[in-house]
């Protein structure tokens, strides 16, 4: 995943910085819209995730946008495996010690680097956003074989000290452990390329490529062996779909 969203990055530029040479005189754009608001899907290095973004255009050619993103974060080193001696046995992550999910709300300018014209063809914004992310853990419990106890199966908090794959049965219910949720607030900052396309001056189709560097109050890890990390760098690719409107 990590190195087919840095190739779609690539890619992307190698489209972009050519094109601002290209640039379309405002004359030929037609109606300004004040307002713009879309959807969009998110592929990370770390995960995936959705969001919502809103458009303020101060002038034709800047916009302020708030950004509010939702995502699923994982570690690398995250592989599913079995315990082959248990029929019942469901699939679960050796070592992970907790779920991580991010919302973050992201505020910022973006500034056009070529134009389309208003018939279509390629719209290219550079832009920044920096806001609040609030990272969410949640521990993982897993169905465990306590051989000290007539070989009870019990429902217990993964501890990377006590449980081994010999003695864990597989993943326990998700509900577990929502209870015991842990916050680690931070702040992102996002720098990225979007490029529109489509001919419709009302609606939004377009595909965003950059990077967000993530800064925390308090390390956290996924994995148990790991070491717990006050920041992290992520690529991403977003596909975005929405409309304009001047109301």
């Amino acid at each position: 995943m990590k190195v087919l969203i840095i190739i779609l990055l690539l890619s992307l530029l190698s489209i972009v910085l050519p094109s601002n040479a290209q640039e379309i005189e405002r004359s030929e754009i037609g109606i300004i819209y004040k307002r713009e608001r879309s959807l969009n899907l998110d592929l990370n290095t770390d995960g995936w995730g959705f969001g919502y973004r809103i458009g303020f255009f101060k002038t034709g050619y800047v916009k302020r946008s708030l950004d509010i993103n939702f995502s699923f974060i994982r570690d690398p080193k995250e592989v599913k495996v079995y315990n082959s001696g248990y029929a019942t046995s469901k699939s679960y992550v050796y070592g992970k010690e907790r779920k991580m999910y991010s919302l973050k709300v992201l505020y910022g300018k973006q500034k056009d680097i070529s134009n389309k014209p208003y018939w279509g063809g390629v719209d290219i914004r550079w832009l920044n956003l920096f806001g609040f992310n609030l990272a969410i853990g949640k521990p993982i419990y897993l169905y465990v074989d306590d051989q000290t106890n007539d070989g009870v199966i019990s429902l217990e908090r993964y501890d990377k000290v006590k449980h081994d794959p010999y003695n864990i049965v597989g993943r326990g219910p998700y509900v577990n452990g929502l209870d015991e949720l842990e916050i680690f607030p931070g702040i992102t900052f996002k720098t990225a390329i979007n490029v529109e396309y489509g001919s419709s001056p009302e609606k939004t189709k377009a595909i965003e490529a950059g990077v967000m560097f993530n800064g925390y109050i308090y390390p956290y890890n996924i994995m148990a062996y790991s070491e717990p990390s006050y920041f992290d760098v992520v690529f991403y690719v977003s596909f975005q779909f929405g409309k304009r409107y001047n109301n």
